[in-house]
């Protein structure tokens, strides 16, 4: 019989193998476990990284070839890559996770036809940013065309980019004030939402009536800004929540990791974890503005009631319901309603309201899943969490497109247009449609990964939602995990093309944004430091996609560094 985790026992955590980072990340597009690397997950990557010593442990239980391994090295190793698996299902299950990782490929798709234009009417010029600031200050009209598509991308982008920092890291926002580009935070809001939509939309082939058209926004979002509604207008006050993705995701991640590490064996005190050093910054602040909210005092044991509500709470946090799939009720809603903070803000607010809720979750089962849900959501007044999934599952048996891309999903041969959308998509209706007939799996992992509760339909669930993407004990590229029932061939290619699209989308941001020659580091995807071959085909790519090779582009200076200079 081959060793699964519930038949190891765990003697002597290995905090080795599971020790924090020392500092709270400061790049939101990157979610670790541990110190060294030990695991890593990259938001615009889509892979899942661990250390050398974790994937030889890991590995050795996944096949079940455990002898002369020290059981309690497995486990501290397994917690580790639960933790980062959860950090893929935050991305690619949760609707805040999706929008936030399909900002990245919908900066390119959003901008794709002005940035055309904008290299037939001036020719290739980088940064795109840089050239319409200098022609602004040169006097040119607002008016003219190639401005006109000029501001477009760029605005597009950085609005987005607005975005990501609103939600991943709100208590950054205050710097926003300072920034010329920012408008407001309902407007930052909106374009993230409504190009992120079009393009998950007009990549999958969805139909325009299944999902929220985005379009219905412009106009009462302009009544908003007009009547000076706070949030919707230049210049309005920016009201922050304590915490955002970063803390949420990371507490999530962190105490469902130590949840599995007791079930096997592991201490069950928290006065445990904190001398060892797991509760510092992005682990345990989400837990902590749960207690200032609630009022709650910490927990005695990491099991406790408590700790599975907070967990309950993350898990609504970081999936509004509205805008996607839901329409909004009323666009004055769309940063309370869709605002990942904001909600863990009310939710918590509506725990202290109710206080048995404290000790409502006894076994972490599907029941107390749905009545706590429930209870929680009524009391803000949102949607219900499955009544969120049962429109999402019934998606794919009732739209065209979405149909079509399961498919696509099943077989892992995926059309090669947009493409790294139609893989991140389909995998999320495929997580939902699990969760929706388990959510108490994908709510409490650390529950069910390990100890008594591990059963087969547990450990069917958790392999049929592994990260797609990885790295090797000895290979810092990105490779594709193995996929049962998939062609293994059909998968490599599948790969090929989604990385392909990334390094698109890295030159085009780059293209918008940023100023000097063009970067083509791709050791992050290859391992290697000399990558010729990919140089040349991403710029192959790049002059397909839009006309210009990036050999061939004019390297724009700022007029304003210039202006400075010479006044001197």
């Amino acid at each position: 019989m081959t060793p699964t985790i519930d038949s190891l026992q765990l003697h002597k955590l290995r905090d080795a193998l599971t020790e924090p980072v020392a500092d709270t990340l400061v790049a939101p597009s990157e979610f670790n476990a541990v110190l060294n690397a030990r695991g890593l997950y990259h938001t615009t990557q889509f892979v899942l990284r661990l250390s050398p010593r974790i994937h030889e442990l890991v590995d050795a239980i996944t096949v079940g070839e455990t002898d002369g391994y020290d059981p309690d090295e497995l486990l501290s190793a397994y917690s580790t890559y639960l933790h980062e698996t959860i950090h893929w299902w935050q991305h690619v299950g949760s609707t805040a996770g999706l929008i936030l990782s399909l900002c990245y490929p919908a900066q390119c798709v959003a901008n794709m036809e002005h940035l055309r234009d904008v290299v037939k009417l001036i020719g290739p010029k980088k940064s795109v940013k840089t050239w319409a600031e200098n022609e602004l200050r040169a006097g040119t009209p607002a008016s003219d065309e190639a401005l006109i598509e000029a501001n477009r991308a760029v605005n597009n982008t950085i609005d987005t980019e607005f975005y990501k920092v609103l939600t991943v890291t709100p208590l950054n926002a205050a710097q926003l004030f300072q920034d010329p580009y920012f408008e407001c935070v309902g407007h930052s809001y909106g374009v993230a939402y409504a190009n992120t939509l079009h393009a998950l939309i007009d990549s999958c082939g969805f139909s325009q009536s299944s999902l929220p058209d985005p379009e219905e926004w412009t106009e009462p979002l302009n009544t908003l800004r007009e009547a000076r509604k706070e949030g919707f207008y230049h210049g309005s006050p920016i009201r922050r929540a304590r915490v955002g993705l970063l803390d949420i995701f990371e507490g999530q991640a962190r105490f469902n990791q130590l949840q599995f590490l007791h079930t096997v064996g592991g201490p069950a005190d928290c006065e445990y974890y904190r001398n060892a050093g797991y509760f510092k910054g992005a682990y345990v602040s989400g837990f902590e503005e749960f207690r200032r909210l609630t009022g709650f005092d910490w927990p005695t044991y990491i099991d406790d009631p408590l700790v599975s509500l907070f967990l309950l709470i993350c898990d609504l946090a970081i999936n509004p319901t509205r805008g996607f799939p839901f329409p909004l009720d009323g666009p004055n809603d769309i940063i309370i309603d869709i605002d990942p903070g904001a909600r863990f803000t009310r939710l918590c607010a509506a725990a202290k309201d109710s206080p048995a809720l404290a000790r409502a979750i006894q076994t972490r089962s599907l029941e107390d899943y749905v009545n706590v849900a429930g209870e929680l959501t009524s009391r803000c007044g949102y949607d219900h969490p499955m009544a969120a999934l049962e429109t999402i599952v019934n998606l794919m048996d009732d739209d065209v497109g979405a149909a079509a891309l399961m498919r696509e999903w099943k077989t892992f041969r995926f059309s090669r247009s947009n493409q790294p959308i139609r893989v991140m998509v389909s995998h999320f209706l495929s997580f939902c449609r699990d969760k929706y007939e388990h959510p108490e799996f994908f709510c409490w992992p650390g529950a069910y990964v390990g100890g008594s509760n591990a059963t087969d339909k547990y450990r069917e669930l958790l392999i049929r939602n592994l990260s797609l993407f990885s790295d090797r004990p000895d290979d810092d590229g990105i490779f594709p995990r193995k996929v049962p029932g998939r062609d293994q061939a059909a998968v490599q290619e599948t790969l090929n093309v989604f990385f392909g699209s990334t390094l698109l989308y890295h030159l085009t941001r780059q293209w918008i944004l940023e100023d000097g020659a063009f970067c083509y580091d791709f050791h992050w995807l290859t391992g290697r430091r000399e990558n010729d071959d990919l140089v040349a085909w991403a710029k192959a790519m790049f002059e397909a996609t839009f006309g210009a090779h990036p050999d061939d582009f004019e390297l724009v200076t700022s007029s304003a560094t210039k202006d400075s200079r010479s006044s001197k």
